[in-house]
């Protein structure tokens, strides 16, 4: 009976915790273009950032919750605003200024945005991990690689 107890409460601070994503989505869709960046993590804190964004970029309002239980809430990230969304990914001092959570989330919100700007958005990028080596400078990067080693080969140099 106390395991069944213990499931429903779960499920009820669970189902507030949805209403209070959803409020402040809400809240930031009716400024703009919202990009969510994940960081869901089984043992450790997991992290949801929310960004509104202007037609041009431009961080309007910034949100972030983390935490590892259902009493986590949602908390205005005011340094980001009015700052351009591509600069703050792009910058790596910048980015680094950040702690390890929001800055793995910035990178998957930066992947979502890129990827549905290009229209290659796919099931696998709502599962919440984001994968390193598919971000658009390593793969640039990983192309420039290949093609060195490609003409190496072509030269005779490397097998």
């Amino acid at each position: 009976m106390f395991i069944f107890l213990a499931f429903l409460f779960q499920a009820a601070l669970g189902f507030l915790q949805v209403r209070n994503f959803a409020k402040h989505y809400g809240q930031l869709r009716r400024r703009g273009r919202v990009l969510i960046g994940r960081n869901p993590k089984r043992l450790q804190a997991g992290t949801l950032l929310l960004i509104a964004l202007d037609g041009n970029n431009v961080i309007k309002s910034c949100q972030v919750m983390k935490g590892i239980t259902i009493f986590a809430h949602f908390k205005e990230i005011k340094r980001f605003n009015g700052q351009s969304f591509i600069e703050l990914v792009t910058d790596y001092t910048q980015l680094h200024q950040e702690n390890r959570l929001i800055r793995q989330c910035l990178l998957n919100a930066y992947q979502t945005l890129i990827k549905y700007q290009n229209g290659t958005l796919a099931e696998r990028d709502f599962s919440g991990q984001t994968n390193f080596f598919e971000l658009p400078l390593v793969t640039y990067f990983r192309s420039k690689i290949n093609h060195f080693q490609g003409r190496l080969k072509k030269e005779g140099i490397m097998k």
